[in-house]
């Protein structure tokens, strides 16, 4: 009976002496007595709330939107905002001047749990588009409307505080890549 108890504690003696000895050595980078930094998670909230300092508010863009006759200079208008809670960023896209009154209202916000954005699009088309994203920057999906079913690419980068690119690409043969709308804007 007095070996179980003997045997336990000679285990953890055991286990804690000989890792004190040990030669074997931290992370690359990791200095003895350095305290360990610990990154939060990345939460739903904190990467809308990160989100939502650059990209709220109307932005103005000037470029151009391409159609059937090709690229028109065109003015649009790119309306960010939370909604529904403060759970998705609402964005509101429409063409104020130029040759194609092209519109959509987009939904997105980030899956924590995938660690990627998810996006959701309708036009005055008629059409419907889902994409998802990385990075922020970058959203790659599918699209459906009444030019059929398309790949789309949409690149928003933000360039410096209130100064934005934007890019809507197409990709019908599942090769090359057309342009929907080249734009510079500010906010």
């Amino acid at each position: 009976m007095f070996i179980r108890p003997f045997a336990v504690v000679f285990a953890a003696m055991v286990g804690l002496l000989g890792c004190r000895g040990s030669s074997a050595k931290g992370p690359e980078g990791f200095k003895a007595g350095q305290p360990s930094v610990v990154e939060p998670p990345v939460t739903a909230e904190s990467a809308l709330s990160h989100a939502a300092k650059e990209l709220v508010g109307t932005w103005t863009c000037r470029g151009s939107v391409h159609g059937p006759g090709g690229a028109s200079p065109s003015e649009v208008t790119f309306d960010i905002k939370p909604d529904l809670d403060k759970a998705w960023l609402r964005a509101d896209f429409a063409v104020v001047s130029g040759e194609y009154p092209y519109k959509f209202t987009a939904y997105r916000t980030f899956d924590a749990a995938a660690g990627q954005w998810g996006n959701v699009i309708v036009d005055n088309m008629g059409g419907d588009a889902r994409s998802s994203s990385t990075d922020g920057v970058t959203w790659l999906g599918t699209s459906s409307g009444p030019m059929g079913a398309m790949n789309i690419r949409d690149t928003e980068r933000v360039v410096s505080p209130g100064v934005m690119k934007m890019r809507g690409q197409y990709q019908m043969d599942g090769q090359d890549w057309s342009t929907g709308y080249d734009l510079d804007c500010r906010k």
